[in-house]
Order: C-alpha cells, then sequence, then structure tokens
C-alpha cells in the first residue's frame, strides 16, 4: 500500500495524495489512461536514433512530393511517421511496447499495450456519432467497431481511413485512431471504392494507399497498370495546375486559406465569398502569427460574427480554438483585425 504522503508510484516527483491518489477512491479509468498516455509519450524519446531520424526524413520528402496535392504538409507529416512506425516498421513500435509489458504491474494497462502490438488499416464507415462516441462498420470485414467521438468536430462525411487499434477500455469492439487517419467527405465515394479494393486485394503498400486520394473519379483502379499511370499522371498533371495557381500567394497565405477551407467544407458551409475576402485581407495586411492555425481560428470566429460564415459548425471560442488546436486566448487578435476588415 502507497501512504497517503509517500511519493506517487507513477514518478511524477509529487506526494500520492496530490498526484493519483486522488483518483483511489474508484476511479482507475483514469489512472490507467493516465499511464497509455505517459508511455505513448515516452515512445518517440526511448525508441528513434539517428539512423531512425535519417530515414524518416527521406521517407518525408517522398511522400511530400507524392502527395501534396491530397493533404496539408502537417497531415502529411504525421501520415509518414505514423505508417512508419505502426505499419512499415513496426518491429520498433512492438520492441517499446514488449519492453514497457515487463515493467508493467497494472494488468489493465498490460491488456491494452497487448492489444496495440499490432495496428492495421482500416476503412470504416461512419453509422452514427455523438460527442462521446462514434460508431462504425470495417467495409472490408463488415465488423462493427466503437471509438471516441470528438467534442469539438462532427464528420459530415460517412468513411474514415486510416490506422486504428483494438482498445479494450471501450469494449470488445473498442478501437483507438491514430492521429494520422483521415476524413473522406461524402462526395469521394469513388476514393473509397478504390481503397476498398486495394484493402481486399491484400495491399501493403502504404504509399500506394494514400495516393488513392489524388485519383479522380475517370481513374478505373481495376485497368491495366499501364493504363491506371497513365490516369493517375493525368490527374495530378490537372492537380498541379490548380497549385501552381496558387504559388502567387505567400505560403503561410496559402496554409491558412487551406485550414479555414478544411474547416468550412468539413461543416458543409457555403463560405466561398468569406474565402474571397480572406485571401484580399491576407494579401493586404501583414499578419505577425507564428502558427497558421491561430489565424484560421480567429477568421472563422470574424465570419461567423458578422454573418459570413453561416451556422452549423462549432462557434463557442474555446470550441474553435480546440478544433485548430490552438489557445482561445491567443486567436483575439486575430478575430478582431479580420472583423474591422470585413466590416469596411
Amino acid at each position: 500500500m502507497v501512504g497517503r504522503n509517500d511519493p506517487c508510484p507513477c514518478g511524477s516527483g509529487k506526494k500520492y495524495k496530490k498526484c493519483h491518489g486522488k483518483n483511489a477512491l474508484g476511479d482507475i479509468t483514469t489512472l490507467v489512461s493516465e499511464e497509455i498516455d505517459r508511455i505513448v509519450e515516452g515512445f518517440v524519446k526511448e525508441s528513434f536514433h539517428s539512423a531512425n531520424y535519417h530515414e524518416l526524413e527521406n521517407r518525408n520528402h517522398l511522400w511530400q512530393d507524392s502527395l501534396q496535392h491530397a493533404f496539408t504538409d502537417k497531415l502529411i507529416d504525421t501520415i509518414a511517421m505514423e505508417t512508419f512506425i505502426y505499419i512499415d516498421r513496426p518491429e520498433l513500435w512492438q520492441n517499446y511496447i514488449n519492453k514497457q509489458l515487463t515493467v508493467q504491474n497494472r494488468q489493465q494497462v498490460k491488456d491494452i499495450l497487448q492489444s496495440w502490438l499490432k495496428p492495421v488499416y482500416l476503412l470504416a464507415k461512419v453509422d452514427s456519432q455523438s460527442p462521446e462516441v462514434i460508431a462504425l462498420t470495417d467495409i472490408v470485414t463488415n465488423k462493427s467497431y466503437v471509438m471516441n467521438g470528438t467534442p469539438a468536430k462532427t464528420f459530415s462525411g460517412s468513411w474514415l481511413f486510416g490506422i486504428f487499434m483494438p482498445d479494450a477500455r471501450k469494449g470488445e469492439n473498442g478501437l483507438t485512431a491514430t492521429s494520422s487517419v483521415v476524413f473522406i467527405p461524402d462526395e469521394k465515394e469513388n476514393i473509397v471504392q478504390a481503397l476498398s479494393l486495394k484493402l481486399q486485394n491484400g495491399y501493403t503498400d502504404s504509399l500506394d494507399l494514400y495516393k488513392t486520394f489524388i485519383q479522380d473519379a475517370s481513374v478505373d483502379t481495376t485497368a491495366p497498370k499501364e493504363a491506371k499511370k497513365e490516369a493517375e499522371n493525368k490527374v495530378e498533371s490537372e492537380a498541379a495546375v490548380t497549385i501552381e495557381a496558387s504559388t502567387e500567394l505567400a505560403p503561410f497565405t496559402v496554409e491558412v486559406l487551406e485550414l479555414v477551407t478544411k474547416y468550412v467544407n468539413g461543416f458543409t458551409l457555403d463560405a466561398s465569398e468569406f474565402i474571397e475576402t480572406l485571401t484580399s485581407f491576407l494579401e493586404s495586411t501583414s499578419v505577425k502569427a507564428k502558427k497558421a492555425e491561430t489565424v484560421a481560428a480567429g477568421a472563422v470566429l470574424a465570419g461567423q460574427a458578422n454573418g459570413n460564415i453561416p451556422e452549423g459548425g462549432v462557434s463557442k471560442v474555446k470550441d474553435v480554438a480546440a478544433y485548430f488546436g490552438v489557445s482561445a486566448s491567443s486567436i483575439s487578435k486575430y478575430r478582431d483585425q479580420i472583423s474591422e476588415f470585413l466590416a469596411k
């Protein structure tokens, strides 16, 4: 037994009563989740070495060149990283988890870690969702799953694709989604069909799976390789025209616009005029911000306040901040600047 004034066994340096001891009356779930979070956070620090970083850096360059027409730079970095450690070089993750299993005494933590040894790709249909839980069905196996909901976001489409891990904390069919899981809008059903076909046929090339997102509906995934490659090249060259047309804008401006566009599209909001006005603001104003997400969050709040972005998304300051992954206090400056511009 650990005394109330003894050091907490978690290693935080705090007294037990001021750390995990406050959960001793029964909130074992919180204790287990905090331990799992600590283990996950320690993975990169303990498992990556210079050779891994060099290999990952080369991988990032390749994936950025291949997927720039489909995803933001930040998301490509995340996808490249997680496919590397979970799918293409799984021994890095598995060796780390096995090491953690040898030093763990809590059975609940062991059960979760054991199930995480084999992350898998999953293409799933969203059956229902709430801030607490999302119900999914694997399109390939037709098996049903549940995962935690996202209070600050609502998926307006029907599918999710990416790397998932079983999670006993949510029951026998519980799942945990990795950070690289992507949402597929309703109008991109052709992508779902192509991905489903690849997964059913046992595709193991991670980059090839994500290249599916740059395919046009005219690309026939069952066609011979030569014809398929020609069609993909045609789509890539057409997409390049769109990217090239936007290169006149500063990279920071493009990133802000991409973030806001992703937000309005995600909630199916008609805000094309606002995007044009926001472009004018960013081109004519010297915006000094470290993160594009901060400006994007301020832009969304300004657009909502002025009626340029219709209702239907998240509206509270804290929720918009959470959506973009920034602090609520950091976005007021840009909200006010953009509001003044809209009022002119």
